[in-house]
Formats: C-alpha cells, sequence, structure tokens
C-alpha cells in the first residue's frame, strides 16, 4: 500500500458553541474539511458539501458583493427567516472564488462576538450553487443612515461606530482582518444592534499581531487564534477592497495586510461620520492612483473643513495616515480611545487622545 501524504492543513476543532448553533451537520463537515484539497479539485471544490435539500424558501433580493449576492430567505424546518448569501453563477468556475467563499464560511464559523452575525448552516442549494446561512438582520447600512449629512446624531454614530471598532478588535484578537471595512458592511439593525458583514476578503494572519496590554488572548467562545489557512493567494499588484477606503498598502497590492490596514478603514467610516464624505472620491482608476500614493490631502482638507470636535478629527487623521506604522496598532487601541472620548466629560480633557496613542508604543 502507498504511502499517504500528510494533509496539508490542520483539522479544525469543532467546538461546543458551533455544534449548539448549526442546524445539521453542514457547518461541522466544513470545518473539518481540509480546503487545500478542495482547492486542488477542478471546479468542483464545492460539490462536497451537503444539498439543503428543499430547506429554504429562498425570497427577495437584498444586495450584491464582491463575493456573492445576498438574499432574504426562510428555513422552513426552523421556521425561522435567515439571510442567504450564494456563490454568483460566473463565480462557479473560477476556482479562487470558490476558495474564498469556503474560506469565508470557515472563518466566519469560529466568530462569536454579538456585532458579527452568526452563521448557521453552509452547503449547496438545489441547483448546486454554494451558499452560507446567517442571522437576518432587519435593517440599514451605516452608509444609509449616514445619507451624507456631516456630523448629524454625532453621538448616536460614534456609538455605533465604537461597536464595530469592538468587533474588529475581537477578529484581530483572533488573528483576523477584514480587509473591506466601509459603511455599507455595517448593518445597523431596527433596535440600534450592529452587525458587521461581508468577511469575504477576510484573511488569517501567519502569526498574532501585537495587541493591547490588557487583552485577554481567550475568546468568549474559548477559542484563541484561528488555525485556518490562507488559501487563496493575493497575486501582486492585485488591488483588495474598496478603493475610497482602502489602505495604501493594499491599493500597492501588498501579499500581506495587517491590523493597521483595517484601522485604515476604520478611519475612513469615522471621517464620513464626521463629514459626510469617504476618504476618497472619484472614478475607481483616479482613487486607487490617489491611494497608492499615499495622498490623503482631500481627506485632510475635508475634515479641517468640518466642524467636528477636534479630538475626534485628530482620531480619524491617525487612522488614515499614508504611514500604517503612524496609525493605531490594532482596532483594540481605536476601540479604547472612542470609548474614552464617549465617556468623558464635556470639559476640556487632559490630552486624552495623547495618552491613549502612547499605547501604540508599548
Amino acid at each position: 500500500m502507498p504511502d499517504v501524504p500528510p494533509p496539508k492543513t490542520q483539522l479544525v476543532a469543532v467546538t461546543p458553541f458551533y455544534r449548539s448553533n448549526v442546524t445539521d451537520r453542514s457547518l461541522e463537515a466544513l470545518l473539518l474539511t481540509d480546503l487545500h484539497a478542495l482547492g486542488d479539485a477542478a471546479g468542483l471544490s464545492w460539490a462536497a458539501l451537503p444539498v439543503s435539500d428543499n430547506r429554504y424558501a429562498i425570497g427577495e433580493w437584498i444586495a450584491s458583493g464582491g463575493m456573492g449576492s445576498l438574499y432574504a430567505a426562510t428555513d422552513k424546518v426552523l421556521g425561522r427567516q435567515v439571510a442567504i448569501k450564494v456563490l454568483r453563477g460566473e463565480q462557479l468556475t473560477d476556482p479562487t472564488a470558490v476558495v474564498r467563499f469556503l474560506q469565508e464560511a470557515r472563518i466566519h464559523a469560529q466568530f462569536h462576538h454579538p456585532s458579527i452575525p452568526p452563521l448557521h448552516d453552509v452547503g449547496r442549494l438545489e441547483d448546486g450553487r454554494p451558499f452560507l446561512a446567517m442571522k437576518y438582520v432587519r435593517g440599514r447600512t451605516l452608509h444609509d443612515l449616514l445619507a451624507g449629512k456631516p456630523a448629524a446624531e454625532l453621538d448616536r454614530h460614534l456609538a455605533l461606530f465604537e461597536k464595530v471598532c469592538l468587533a474588529i478588535a475581537y477578529a484581530h484578537a483572533k488573528g483576523v482582518v477584514h480587509r473591506d471595512l466601509t459603511p455599507s458592511n455595517v448593518l445597523v439593525s431596527d433596535h440600534g444592534r450592529v452587525q458587521v458583514i461581508d468577511w469575504g476578503l477576510a484573511k488569517v494572519l501567519a502569526s498574532p499581531q501585537s495587541r493591547s496590554p490588557d487583552a485577554d488572548p481567550r475568546d468568549a467562545d474559548g477559542t484563541t487564534q484561528m488555525s485556518v489557512p490562507n488559501l487563496s493567494r493575493t497575486e501582486e499588484g492585485l488591488a483588495i477592497g474598496t478603493p475610497a477606503y482602502m489602505a495604501p498598502e493594499q491599493a500597492s497590492g501588498a501579499s500581506v495586510a495587517t491590523e493597521q490596514s483595517d484601522v485604515f478603514g476604520l478611519g475612513g467610516i469615522l471621517c464620513t461620520i464626521l463629514t459626510g464624505l469617504p476618504p476618497h472620491k472619484g472614478k475607481v482608476s483616479t482613487v486607487l492612483k490617489r491611494v497608492r500614493s499615499g495622498d490623503i490631502s482631500s481627506a485632510t482638507a475635508t475634515l479641517d473643513r468640518c466642524t467636528a470636535p477636534k479630538d475626534l478629527v485628530a482620531l480619524a487623521k491617525a487612522c488614515l495616515s499614508a504611514d500604517a506604522a503612524e496609525r493605531p496598532k490594532n482596532a483594540g487601541v481605536l476601540a479604547r480611545a472612542v470609548t474614552e472620548y464617549i465617556n468623558a466629560d464635556r470639559t476640556p480633557r487632559r490630552s486624552w487622545w495623547a495618552k491613549l496613542f502612547a499605547a501604540k508604543d508599548e
């Protein structure tokens, strides 16, 4: 009998949290799948996933993104509404798109945070398209809520932004960067709950990056650093993300995104909250050229003209620095700064911002 080569990846243990939240064996099967082997299968990398057996009644279209389309659906077994994300037909023949879709499921399944929608199921629809079934959130995107009104309802929007920062800080603690943070990827429910969505471009860091000195390495679900491999390689020179909110290193096609790349995206969201405008606007080709050169003069000028509090303007500028080393070192540092601002008295502060940012040099 010939020797069996060792698997290219380690199997990911399925925690009790996942078993209590999935409705069948689909998600558990994906977590125990060697995705390198799936990626090597010619065009059929998703074929091992179970078919939903007409379990989901697909309803109205919600939105489309770079990695698929989102629909409202009904889980006919449990009688609940869910959101179904499916890979678009033209992407089924693209091995990179298929593997990224499955990797998104594998990463998403290991999140346990109130501001990241839980993943319920994964599999194939009756027509063969792979799908993810997630919590359905009834509400609007942060983009829609802002509606181009500079600093409108600033306290409310800043409270929402704090929750976004905390969700990304959680992801960073698990060694994951989102890589596409925009107001359109933040859902706000009718009851004011925040959900950070669209993890299709998420990347698992090769090793843990810097963390806050007081960070607990354990998460609420009892896990630490993720062991999910990065299977879809980013080609040199290929920009990943949304240009208007993209960090310079992402626009230049750098192979490794960092926590500070996400901090830039968070700074872009804060810039939009304060000014009503993204850091960059214009034709995609023009924006990419500007981003690659590290030119943030337009965003800086817009922030300087706005009437928002100076501390928040300074915070946004720091996050949008062209030099990643000059940004807060991760979302945890940024979240603490925002929390301190929200909780501070409205009297003049004692170098509040500078003191918090000293943490990035620790």
